[in-house]
This record gives structure tokens, sequence and C-alpha cells, in this order.
């Protein structure tokens, strides 16, 4: 009994260790089937995805059907469609990398947002722009920011005109279209004309034909000083000098509390 008690004992260690090895065994194969299993839905998955992707490529879903632009008051729908580099039947993606980067800059405008609606394949650009404050003749139109942009004709009759002002003088004097932006509305609008005359003692000076029947003479520091045009005009009606047209804005130490208005009878 002793014996045979011993030979079994010797046996279950050699089973106990061949059937750990099988075990795994299955083990392993059972991971090496998932990991053949998990690429195989991975690249279904691209597969499907792929399809997909052509499939709604080649759909009229991912181009775009229309281009509407809102909000341009001066600068044409076909400018800023043609600055875009946007046109129908474009992959909506490219919308969506102008919408990202805007690189293409349009004169005369501040920003332009993108919405888009890839339901109706649509593209809306919300356009601002900068304010305009003159024309010269071509015509073209000053805007704030000093760019100059050709246009079919000038609709708005409050924009003054601008007469012996080129594009160079707008460079030099970048300050000048800036305060045409910082006055007063109803006092821009009431200047028909801006000509740039001589003046011996001034590097630049301007005649200002108003829309009344006045005119203004000033140098661009005291430009700003037409925010009080209204006030001086009627400080002339009402005075004992009614024929004294001609108001000529003087400074004497180029600072604020050193202007005054002077108005005279016109040679």
């Amino acid at each position: 009994m002793s014996r045979r008690r011993k030979i079994v004992e010797s046996v279950d260690p050699v089973r106990k260790i061949k059937s750990q090895i099988e075990s795994e065994k299955k083990i392993k194969r059972k991971k090496i089937r998932k990991r053949k299993l998990k690429r195989l839905v991975k690249v279904i998955l691209i597969i499907l995805i792929g399809v997909l992707i052509y499939r709604f490529d080649q759909s009229p879903y991912s181009r775009v059907r229309s281009i509407n632009v809102k909000g341009n008051v001066h600068i044409s729908d076909e400018v800023i469609i043609e600055k875009s580099k946007l046109k129908e039947n474009n992959r909506l993606v490219k919308a969506l990398g102008y919408k990202m980067t805007q690189k293409n800059k349009v004169p005369g405008v501040e920003n332009v947002s993108v919405k888009l609606y890839y339901t109706k394949g649509q593209i809306t650009l919300n356009v601002k722009e900068y304010p305009v404050v003159g024309y010269l003749d071509g015509p073209k139109l000053l805007f704030s920011n000093n760019d100059l942009v050709d246009v079919k004709s000038v609709n708005d009759n409050y924009i003054p005109k601008l007469v012996g002002i080129d594009a160079k003088m707008i460079k030099k004097f970048p300050e000048f279209s800036d305060k045409l932006s910082r006055m007063d509305e109803s006092s821009l609008n009431s200047i028909s004309e801006i000509h740039r005359i001589d003046e011996p003692l001034e590097e630049i000076y301007f005649k200002l034909i108003m829309n009344n029947g006045y005119f203004v003479f000033t140098n661009l520091d005291n430009l700003m000083l037409m925010d009080y045009y209204s006030e001086i005009v009627s400080g002339i009606q009402k005075g004992n000098k009614p024929d004294n047209r001609c108001i000529y804005f003087l400074d004497h130490g180029h600072t604020p509390d050193n202007q005054s208005a002077v108005a005279k009878p016109c040679e």
C-alpha cells in the first residue's frame, strides 16, 4: 500500500504541471483570438468610416450650395465673396477653414464672421465695415482705417467729398481719417466737401464747405473743434454779425485749452 501511494503521489504533480501548461496555452490562445478580433473590428470600423466619408463627400450635403452676405453697406457682396475665396460647390470643410483662419483681408472691412448651416449647405458671411469718412474722385471711399476702396457710385449723401486729398497724403497723415471717424456724427454729416488748400504757416490746411452755406478753415490739429460746429453757428446767428460765414479754428499752443473759433465775413 505504501508503495502504491508513493507512485500516485509522484504522478499527481506531473498531471498538475501538464494541466497548468494546457490552461496557460488556452489563456494565451484566447488572448491572441481577442487581439485578432480587436484588430479586425478596428479595420472594419476604419473601412466603414472611410466609406461613409467618401459617400458624404460625393453627396450634395458636403458642398456649399449658397453664400449669403449680411451687414455690408458700402462693400459689395461680390467683392467680399471673391476675397473670401469661397465658391458654390466648394467643400464645406474649406468654409470651416476660412472661419477658423480668415486670412483673406477685405479692404474696408473690420471683421467677417462665418456661420455655417451644414444641413442646408449654406454659408452666411456677417460683415462689419469700418466707418466711411469721405470719398475721392473715382469714386473711392476712404474708411477710418485709411483703406481706399474703388466703388461704382457713392450712395450716401452725408459722406463729405475730399478734394486735393490723395492716397499719399492719407498715408502721411493717418490721423486725418481717425479724427473724422471720431467726430460727432451730426458734425461730420454737415460737411459737404473738404478741400486741402495752401497755407504758408501750416503743413496741412483744410477748407470745409458746409451744407448750410458756411465755411470752416482749420489745420489738422484743430479738426476736432468741429464737434462744436452747431454751437458756433448758433452763436453767430444770434449775434450782431450773422453774415460772418467763414469760421476759422485757431490755436495758440496746440492744446485743447488754447483752441478757439473766430467768425469773419468771407473774402
